[in-house]
This record gives structure tokens, sequence and C-alpha cells, in this order.
């Protein structure tokens, strides 16, 4: 009697263990490649994934640093055209005859325009003159009309 006791644990096991590997073979078809030859075609196909998700990743950088160049451009844009205006004022204001407060200057992608009034045209055409002396300016508008 003791020894039916102990086979009938045994016995409930067995049918669990069937159905483990039954399952475990399920989907999986007998392709004639040895257990070691599909782990190298895993570890391979590890190795393409890794590669293609190294290059992603090198593209994406790429991609980041030319946006990152791109505002580092526009501000440096920005800051050129600040120092252009302020190149502009400082030598409108050391004309005797024309006054910064009298003449606006704009500065945009190094195309200046110049607003505001002269005593004479003499005057006008030297802000212009100053204007275009300014390292940096590509063109310059001058709009500076003429009192009298």
């Amino acid at each position: 009697m003791k020894q039916d006791r102990h086979a009938r644990p045994a016995l409930m096991i067995l049918p669990a263990v069937i159905a483990a590997v039954a399952l475990a073979a399920c989907g999986r078809e007998d392709d004639g490649r040895t257990a070691g030859q599909r782990l190298d075609d895993g570890m391979a196909k590890m190795e393409q994934k890794s590669e293609q998700a190294k290059e992603d990743t090198r593209q994406a950088m790429d991609n980041m640093g030319n946006k990152m160049d791109r505002t580092a451009d526009k501000v440096g844009a920005a800051v050129d055209d600040a120092q252009i205006t302020t190149t502009i004022k400082t030598a409108l204001a050391g004309d005797p005859k024309l006054s910064a407060l009298d003449v606006k200057v704009e500065t945009e992608r190094g195309h200046v325009v110049l607003d505001g009034t002269a005593p004479d045209l003499a005057a006008r055409d030297r802000a212009g003159s100053l204007a275009l002396a300014a390292k940096g300016v590509q063109s310059v508008n001058n709009r500076i009309k003429v009192n009298g």
C-alpha cells in the first residue's frame, strides 16, 4: 500500500510533463538545424538589430546636431545684426551734423534700413556712407528725409 501512495504523485506529474514538452514544441518546425545553428542565427539577428539601432541613433544625433547648428547660426546672425546696428549708431552719434536720436537704424541679416531726418542732403548721404562702411553690412536702404 505504501508503494501505491508514492507512485500516485509520480503518475500525476507525468501528464503535466508531457503537456509541457508538447507545448514547448508547438509552433516550431523541424528545419533540420542543430541547436547551435539556431543559436548562431539568433545571435546574427540580434547583431543586425543592434547595428540598425546604432545607425538610427547616429542619424538622430546628426539631425539634432544640424538643428543645433542652424539655431546657432540664427543666434550668431542676431548678434552680428546687433553689433552692426551699434557700430552704425556710434558712427552717427560721432558726426556733428547727425544725431543718433534723429536716425533710426534697423539691421536684419546684414541689411540696414535708415529712417529719420537729416538737416541736409550731404548729411543724409554721409549717414548712408557711414552705415555702408560698417563691418558686416550687406546693403543700406537710406530712407532718411531731409528737413527743409
